[in-house]
């Protein structure tokens, strides 16, 4: 098993070198929506952060920080009556952390026409799904790695494609007291063809820092930054608080390069094993706000 992490280190230390180079679309949009409350709220700063059960998106080598297993539901009223869900839950088998993660996205509504015409023939929906398993260890006392194999779906009327993508992540703890780095790369692989052309996935590359403080037993705060680079698109630059007291967390981010959001924030409370978390984003051009409500569980 050791020899299969140590290989993930390698694969991930060549795929940072590479990555600029390589060509990517913006199909799978859904792939691109943050998944978790927690981590919405700190502006998708969260990379280096990743320690609980949301890890599977975000960064699966955060899985093996896990002390206890985890269970995870979001429930994400999206722009545009786009309605988004993931689930994950996390535990470790032996000295390997374990994730199992879900992500459905339906978005209804969609016009359909033979021709172009004022009046549509009906309206029909479209689905995406995402199921991933992950696999983490800590190599070292200062070093977690990760990797999390996902099965893709997307169906459009009678349309549907599949397809497999690999995502590969690593947290390093450095020598400063409480600060970490961390770097993933996402959605390494590919579609079959929807109709007559195959969907290309938005292949990301997240690198992440991240600085934790405790001022006494039950209060301190985190600081975050992420730099994102979905490739063919513009570089992106995330930013992230939590500041937690007791079982109380309040949580504000910031994030650049995109056209239509910015500022978003939520806030968690923690009552023994459970935990109730909310983000807030919202979209200029009238496109909506966003509304995220995570479950999270203890065992």
């Amino acid at each position: 098993m050791n020899k299969f992490f140590h290989t993930i280190i390698i694969i991930i230390a060549i795929l940072v070198a590479i990555a600029p180079s390589t060509r990517a679309g913006n199909g799978m949009a859904f792939l691109k929506i943050g998944a978790g409350s927690r981590a919405v709220g700190m502006g998708e700063a969260f990379t280096a952060v990743s320690n609980d059960a949301s890890a599977t998106f975000w960064n699966p080598a955060g899985l093996a920080a896990l002390t206890d297993g985890q269970v995870m539901f979001t429930n994400n009223r999206w722009i545009q009556d786009i309605t988004n869900n993931f689930a994950t839950v996390g535990f470790h088998i032996g000295n390997t952390a374990v994730g199992l993660s879900y992500i459905g996205t339906n978005i209804g509504g969609i016009e359909a026409r033979n021709y172009a015409s004022e009046n549509p023939l009906t309206e029909i929906d479209a689905q995406n799904v995402m199921v991933g398993l992950s696999l983490a260890r800590q190599i070292s006392p200062i070093l977690q790695v990760g990797a999390t194999i996902k099965y893709l779906y997307e169906k459009i009327y009678l349309n549907t494609a599949s397809g497999v993508a690999l995502d590969l992540g690593t947290i390093y703890q450095t020598p400063i007291a409480g600060l970490s780095v961390g770097a993933t790369i996402q959605n390494l692989g590919a579609m079959s063809k929807f109709k007559n052309e195959s969907t290309k996935l938005p292949l990301t590359m997240r690198t992440g820092v991240a600085y934790s403080r405790s001022s006494t037993s039950w209060m301190g705060w985190t600081i975050s930054a992420d730099a994102v680079q979905i490739f063919d698109e513009a570089f992106h630059l995330h930013t992230g608080v939590e500041w937690f007291m007791k079982q109380f967390a309040l949580r504000v981010g910031y994030l650049s390069g995109y056209d239509a959001r910015n500022i978003q924030g939520g806030f968690g409370l923690q009552f023994s094993r459970y935990q109730l978390d909310y983000a807030y984003a919202p979209f200029n051009s009238d496109l909506g706000d966003s509304h995220r409500i995570g479950i999270g569980i203890q065992f």
